[in-house]
């Protein structure tokens, strides 16, 4: 499988890797390389193994005796964890193997003298595992450390993002894993922006504004059109209640935005400060231009009927467009998975939704 792999041609591998349709900005695409043109989202796992093939490390991990796409997603990810490993829950949920093969895999790597297992410990949900000193150098050496950092941030982004779609089974173990990723970034690469922006999601994702505050702004002080970083700056300025500055960033970082996500990100937060600040003509004129923009997220409906004040046939519309985009939805998702939003937020947008039957 390797061999093939490597020897497909770099359009191929685009289109093998290829999974969502939804497009994002380039901050959201990986590979190491500079001129990598990855125009759609791909799933953690073919994150993990692209990047290491279009990272030209097929050598490298033939070297270490891997044999296995399992293989190349459990190294990947106890390498950026390579201090504070890996528990056995951890490497299962996100592998989302079966666990007989997990334990045949890692068992594999142990023997391999690529992984390592903490000591004494004989019960699953207390063993941690790390890779070993010799595997994390022989992969160090190989990998330009400024490329990896900013691959391994773009990798934090799509976590956050997951949260932000309602994609995940365990918002808290996500939760953790983007903080875990996006320090490994930023420890390498603490002067690049991607990197700062993605430890400042990290800290917005879990409601810790101060620090969030601190990354968004040296993200944007490293890349001074850097929208998306903008964006998050006002966020949170906004929930710490910094209102005045908060509009006047968000307005900033919709003047940046070249691209039609990131305008519709940003729209979405400038539509949640006018929502929660009972601005509702202007919410309400926002959320349009929100559903023009980005028709297939659940979101955009969200914001539109929360915005309405009574029921009638576009209130039908959008109802009916949130359980076509998400047929499991209830408010209460919007609490657990977006833990950003303050409780008396969250209350206000369940009450508006609530008159509709949702």
């Amino acid at each position: 499988l390797y061999q093939k792999l490597f020897n497909l041609s770099r359009f191929t591998l685009l289109i093998y890797f290829r999974k969502m349709v939804v497009q994002k900005d380039n901050i959201y695409e990986f590979g190491f390389g500079r001129s990598d043109n990855q125009s759609s989202n791909v799933n953690l796992l073919d994150e993990a193994v692209f990047s290491f093939l279009y990272g030209g490390l097929f050598k490298v991990l033939k070297s270490l005796s891997l044999n296995s796409i399992l293989d190349l997603e459990i190294v990947f990810r106890l390498y950026i964890n390579f201090l504070k490993g890996l528990s056995f829950y951890d490497i299962h949920y996100f592998t989302q193997s079966p666990e007989r093969t997990l334990w045949r895999r890692l068992k594999y790597l142990e023997e391999q003298n690529v992984i390592k297992r903490s000591k004494n410990q004989k019960d699953k949900r207390t063993i941690t595992f790390l890779l070993t000193k010799s595997a994390f150098d022989t992969l160090s050496n190989s990998i330009p450390k400024e490329d990896l950092a900013i691959t391994i941030s773009k990798i934090a982004m799509n976590y956050a993002d997951k949260l932000w779609m309602f994609n995940v089974r365990d918002p808290n173990q996500v939760r953790k894993t983007l903080y875990n990723i996006a320090r490994s970034a930023v420890s390498m690469n603490d002067k690049n922006y991607l990197c700062q922006f993605a430890f400042g999601l990290s800290y917005y994702y879990s409601a810790n504004y101060d620090l969030s505050l601190n990354h968004s702004y040296n993200s944007f002080q490293a890349e001074k059109k850097f929208a998306h970083a903008r964006r998050l700056f006002a966020s949170s300025l906004y929930q710490i209640d910094e209102k005045k500055r908060a509009y006047i960033e968000i307005n900033k970082a919709l003047d940046l935005n070249t691209d039609e996500y990131g305008k519709w990100r940003t729209l979405y937060e400038m539509w949640r400060f006018n929502f929660n600040d009972d601005n509702i003509e202007e919410a309400r004129k926002i959320s349009k231009e929100i559903v023009r923009i980005q028709p297939d997220y659940p979101q955009s409906y969200i914001a539109a009927l929360a915005s309405l004040d009574k029921k009638n046939k576009i209130s039908d519309t959008y109802k009916k467009k949130i359980f076509e985009k998400m047929p499991n939805f209830s408010p209460a998702m919007i609490k657990n998975f977006h833990s950003w939003i303050r409780p008396d937020q969250a209350e206000k947008l369940r009450s508006a939704l609530e008159k509709f039957n949702i």
